[in-house]
């Protein structure tokens, strides 16, 4: 006879299995079949059972943060001026940097070969301020102003229109010089310098000339002008 439980095969008048060693008289019981998923009710069904989320150690409190906004952006403060009670009058502004001439290409009739030349680049001429003036012996006439420092040709050009402002027959000689703010120099000038001669005479004839000079007349992109009219 085969054994129910494992299969083996044994003598018919024997009662325990020789492969198994189990009791084959006795036959086992028929253990039920698995109840269908798609049969059972929702009684039979497993209850739900809802995950919770780790917790931490007995004795440590996981850290609380705290969503942080963002800052908004605060100008650095100035410092105001104090009277003399210690009160706060306002913030102090800040000094204007000196701003330069834009630069600008130079004409065609640069430097100037006449003196028509030279009257046509008033045209490209900066405001410009006075800053002092002063006569000396010789009817010498000398005029310093000021205005931002800029490119050759637009120095030339407002000396010459201040030279117009300025210029008389009181005078033998007159020169404009020009002052750059940023290279003040209280004795030389530092933006080109004009000089008129009038009535000079050159031989048999009398002659106006004007001597001009870009830059403080030294440096090494200076340029040196001499015109003269009849």
């Amino acid at each position: 006879m085969r054994c129910p439980y494992c299969g083996g095969l044994n003598a018919d008048y024997a009662r325990f299995c020789a492969r198994c060693g189990r009791d084959i008289v006795q036959k086992p019981a028929a253990t039920p079949p698995p109840p269908s998923r798609s049969s059972g009710s929702a009684s039979q069904r497993p209850p739900y059972v809802q995950s919770r989320p780790p917790q931490p150690a007995p004795g440590l409190q996981p850290p609380i943060v705290s969503p942080r906004s963002p800052q908004p952006a605060v100008a650095p403060a100035t410092r105001g001026k104090r009277t003399s009670g210690g009160q706060q009058t306002g913030a102090a502004s800040a000094p204007s940097p000196s701003i330069a001439a834009p630069v600008v290409e130079p004409p065609t009739t640069f430097p100037p070969r006449t003196v028509r030349q030279l009257q046509e680049l008033e045209v490209g001429a900066l405001a410009y301020t006075v800053l002092d003036e002063s006569e000396s012996y010789g009817r010498k006439k000398v005029v310093r102003i000021g205005y931002p420092s800029c490119v050759g040709w637009q120095q030339v050009a407002t000396l010459y229109k201040a030279l117009k402002a300025y210029r008389s027959a009181q005078f033998d000689t007159i020169i404009i010089q020009g002052i750059s703010p940023e290279k003040a120099d209280k004795y030389n000038y530092t933006n080109g310098m004009i000089q008129l001669d009038q009535n000079t005479r050159l031989g048999s004839q009398t002659l106006n000339r004007y001597q001009i000079e870009t830059e403080n007349g030294f440096s090494s992109d200076a340029i040196r002008i001499v015109l003269t009219e009849e």
